[in-house]
Formats: structure tokens, C-alpha cells, sequence
């Protein structure tokens, strides 16, 4: 009795307190570190594939070295954090982070596309450690009933590096000079310095970070500690997670959703050049994407305090039914009034990445929280398929019934939220 009375008075310091206040904050941190970067990385595609004088495709290898390193590291981040706790993955994803940032001196210096693509799937491999450890860690740090809150608090930080890193690139970016034209060379040298200065800085951040984090003691997490004490983790592996009818549906549903939500943002600007009416212009619809960015970051904040107060999967449920709407009105082609659908529905999606992830995970402690975060970081591979899918159709029948395609996957994601995430709960 004094032993369990003992077990819960310290997983009660672990889980409140200054020292656990700290934790968030600074586990937070990344969350704005790693979504500046992602977006960065986005907003760096067009003037690469102009400056290296890149075909369409081989721009695109951008986004594949990136994505494609989430799946690759998702299962040796987990491992990590498994043998060494969520603070040796932090660490290990910083170091990858830090290491990958200080690759693009020498490849902005050879002005090698090959080895900046290798740059970036390093940054990318320390990201999805980062991912893997930092999602399950804030979700676990605490009670349950505010797991959804937690990280969907974090993730709100996210969001804002998605805004600051493509305005970190407007500011160093002058007008851009295509191959041929006069002040070229010039320009292209300017580019790749001024990339070269901005990843120096991050490497030199994430350092720093990275001796912050070696010496503060994290706190441990719920069932972390008490799986340490019993020495067993019981069934941690993905097939036995996988007997949670909820969890292989969560997973299903976490690379749905972020497959839906990158192809959305990738053909906004095409859809708003269509259908916007006469005077749009491709500067018009990049400032539109910025404000689909800013009412992404906007819905996540708004709607975080709400989880505190609502069931978190009654809010998800609601926001995807409502997106299914909003897609089958941008599948109609309304002119203004679908772009304009189009804008508002990503006030709604911005909830599904964290919400999903939490619900998925509900239930689900130590090793086996780190097992499931590992496959749920996996998922995220669906950001580089289903926009492939998409674009397909779009190719073959217009991007019209390309965004009608997209309604069955938030219907689902709408059930999920409503009966999926439920089923097999209760028995696990």
C-alpha cells in the first residue's frame, strides 16, 4: 500500500510541478524549431530548382529526401527513446538536426543540389526523431483527459514556424532572376550565401539547444517509470498494438489526414488561378496560400483552449465533417466562393495532425507509447503519396474531381473521430 501511495506521489511531481512546467516549454521549443524548417524547406523548392537550374522532377527530390526521411527514422527514434528515455531521442534528433545544417556550408559552397538533398534528409532524420520523441512526451507528461490539449498547444508552435520560415526566406529574397537573364551569376551567389547564413544559424540554435536539453533532467512521463520499476513493457510491439482495433484505425488515419492536408496545400495556388476570376495573378494566389497558412495556425490556437473544456474527438469529428462540406463546395468550382471555402477549411484541418496522434495513442504507455508514436511518424510518408495520387487525377480529370476525391477521406477521418477512436478502447 505504501509502495503505490509512494509510485503515486511521484508520478504526481513528475507530471505537475516547476520542473515539469520547464519540460513543456522547452520540449515545445522544437515544436517551432522543426515546423520553421519544414516549411523552409517548402518555401526553398522554386528558387533552388531556379538558381540550379533544376527540371520540375528534380526540384520535387526536395520534398522526397524530406518526407522520405520521416519514414526512414521513425523506427530507429523509437528504438532510441526506448533504450536511452524521450531525452536520448531529443538529443539524437538535435545532434542529426544540428549536423544536417552545417552540411549546407559545404554544399551551398560547391553549389551541389546532390549534397544539399543530402543536407536536408539529415536535417529531416533529426526532425522525425524529434517528431517521434516530442509527440508522445507531451501527450504523456500529465493526466490524461488533457492529453489532446497538450499537444495540440504544442503543435500550435508548430504552426508558427510554418508562417516564419517562408518570411525569414521574403526577407533575403530580391526579385528572382531566371537562367540567361542579366545578373544571374550574381543573384545565384547571393541566394546560396544568404541560405548558407540562415542554416548556419539554425545549426548554431539547435547547439545550444542541444547542451540545454544534456543538462536538464527531463521528468519522466506515467507508466514510463512505473514499466521501469516492474521491468516489463508487456506487449510493446506494433503487432501487438495493433490489437487495438483503435490504434491501427489511428494510424490509418493520421496518414490520410496528413496526405490530405500537404496535397490541399500544394494545389490551393492552381485552384485559386482557375477559379478566383479575372485579375488573379500568381503573386495573388502565393499571398493567398499565406493566409491558408495563417488561418491553419489561427484554428489551432483558437480551438486548443476548447479541448479543456470539450471531448477533443467531438471537436475533431465536428471540424472534418464541416471540411468534407467546404471540399464538395471547392469540387463545384463556385469562382471566389470555393477558393474562399477552399481558405476556411484549413481553420478546420488544423486540429487533425495532433488530435489524431493523441487519440490514437490514448491508453498507451512506455514503450509501447514510444512503439505507436514510431508507426504514427511513419504515417506521416502519407504526405508524400497521396499528393502523388491526387496530382494524378488531377492530370487525368481535373482538379475539380481531384478535390472531390478528398471528401471520403475527412468523412472517414470525421468517423474516426466520432466511433473509430472508441472501438476497443475500453478492453485495452
Amino acid at each position: 500500500m505504501t509502495s503505490i501511495s509512494n509510485a503515486s506521489a511521484q508520478e504526481k511531481k513528475n507530471t505537475t510541478g516547476s520542473k515539469a512546467t520547464i519540460a513543456i516549454v522547452l520540449v515545445t521549443s522544437l515544436f517551432f524549431i522543426w515546423g520553421l524548417t519544414m516549411n523552409l524547406v517548402n518555401a526553398l523548392n522554386s528558387p533552388f530548382g531556379n538558381y540550379m537550374e533544376l527540371s520540375s522532377t528534380e526540384a520535387a527530390l526536395l520534398q522526397v529526401a524530406y518526407y522520405g526521411a520521416y519514414f526512414v527514422m521513425a523506427i530507429p527514434a523509437g528504438a532510441i527513446a526506448k533504450r536511452f528515455g524521450y531525452k536520448g531521442g531529443v538529443i539524437s534528433g538535435l545532434f542529426l538536426f544540428a549536423v544536417g545544417s552545417f552540411i549546407v556550408i559545404p554544399a551551398t559552397n560547391a553549389a551541389s543540389y546532390g549534397l544539399f538533398l543530402f543536407a536536408m534528409f539529415v536535417i529531416a532524420l533529426g526532425a522525425a526523431s524529434l517528431e517521434t520523441n516530442c509527440n508522445p512526451y507531451i501527450t504523456k507528461l500529465g493526466d490524461e483527459k488533457g492529453e489532446s490539449f497538450r499537444l495540440n498547444m504544442a503543435q500550435s508552435f508548430n504552426g508558427v514556424g510554418n508562417i516564419v520560415g517562408p518570411l525569414i526566406l521574403a526577407q533575403i529574397l530580391s526579385q528572382t532572376i531566371a537562367p540567361g537573364q542579366a545578373g544571374f551569376d550574381e543573384a545565384k551567389t547571393k541566394f546560396l550565401g544568404d541560405t548558407q547564413h540562415i542554416y548556419i544559424v539554425i545549426g548554431i540554435v539547435l547547439v545550444v539547444v542541444l547542451l540545454v536539453f544534456a543538462f536538464f533532467k527531463l521528468p519522466t512521463p506515467p507508466g514510463d517509470e512505473e514499466e521501469a520499476e516492474s521491468g516489463s513493457a508487456g506487449d510493446a510491439s506494433f503487432f501487438g498494438l495493433l490489437k487495438r482495433p483503435y490504434f491501427a484505425l489511428g494510424v490509418l488515419a493520421e496518414f490520410i489526414f496528413i496526405g490530405l492536408q500537404v496535397a490541399g496545400m500544394a494545389m490551393f495556388s492552381a485552384y485559386a488561378l482557375a477559379h478566383w476570376g479575372p485579375g488573379v495573378t500568381a503573386g495573388l494566389a502565393a499571398t493567398m496560400l499565406s493566409i491558408l497558412s495563417l488561418l491553419f495556425t489561427i484554428g489551432r490556437f483558437v480551438t486548443t483552449p476548447l479541448m479543456a473544456k470539450f471531448d477533443p474527438a467531438k471537436i475533431l469529428g465536428v471540424y472534418m465533417t464541416i471540411t468534407a462540406v467546404l471540399m464538395v463546395v471547392v469540387f463545384l468550382g463556385l469562382g471566389k466562393i470555393s477558393v474562399i471555402a477552399f481558405l476556411v477549411a484549413y481553420l478546420f484541418i488544423s486540429i487533425g495532425y495532433p488530435t489524431i496522434f493523441s487519440l490514437t495513442l490514448k491508453g498507451i504507455k512506455g514503450s509501447a507509447a514510444k512503439t505507436g508514436s514510431s508507426a504514427l511518424v511513419m504515417s506521416i510518408v502519407g504526405a508524400a503519396l497521396i499528393p502523388l495520387l491526387l496530382g494524378a487525377i488531377q492530370d487525368a480529370a481535373g482538379i475539380e474531381i481531384a478535390m472531390l476525391v478528398t471528401v471520403p477521406g475527412f468523412l472517414y477521418l470525421a468517423w474516426y473521430a466520432f466511433w473509430g477512436s472508441k472501438i476497443g478502447l475500453k478492453e485495452s
